[in-house]
């Protein structure tokens, strides 16, 4: 199987082949995080469109060298999920548990079965890799990406300093891109 630079590269060049496993590698993931951010599925289904089409429309834009595809596509997916908050002020949108966020992951969004265990393995090494985190730099992260605030807000929420909380956030993003450098590569 190929890498994933190679699989962008292809993409980049118009393979739809390429794309669709792009797809069914990574759409479980974005789409539990686009959920965990929106907390409404409708909203979730529409962002990860919108964020798979981008991925498709400027592929040439990703560079393998400033990190994997999966950070890549989750800076994509929080990005792009924090626009349509703060667009739609829509922080008090109907909150879904998030137990039930993975269930209806689990219970299978896609209709492959190898892929399902694929994205459950993926989502277990970013749930682990999380707790490994300190207590601070993990609610910092969790905060800043799982509900889009800004590091003002998140600073905000945890009452400590502005210069604090961007030094737990950099240090948790890096702390995970260490623990899950793999995943990018389609190691799982």
């Amino acid at each position: 199987m190929s890498d994933d630079a190679a699989l962008m590269n292809q993409i980049a060049d118009g393979d739809r082949d390429a794309f669709g496993v792009i797809y069914e590698r990574y759409s479980g993931l974005a789409y539990a995080l686009c959920l965990r951010m929106l907390r409404d599925r409708a909203a979730a289904d529409e962002l990860l469109a919108d964020v798979f089409m981008e991925v498709w429309r400027r592929a040439d834009r990703y560079d393998a060298t400033r990190g994997s595809f999966a950070t890549y596509l989750t800076t994509l997916c929080r990005s792009r999920g924090i626009d349509r908050l703060r667009s739609k002020k829509a922080r008090a949108a109907v909150a879904l548990p998030e137990d039930d966020a993975l269930s209806a992951l689990m219970k299978g969004e896609s209709t492959d079965p190898g892929s399902d265990i694929i994205t459950g393995e993926r989502r277990q090494q970013v749930q682990a890799a999380l707790t490994e985190l300190g207590p601070d730099l993990r609610a910092a992260v969790e905060l800043a990406f799982y509900e889009g605030l800004s590091h003002t807000q998140v600073a905000e929420r945890l009452g400590k300093p502005l210069g604090t909380v961007k030094t737990h956030i950099r240090q948790g993003l890096i702390q995970l891109r260490d623990r899950l450098r793999n995943v990018g590569n389609g190691d799982a």
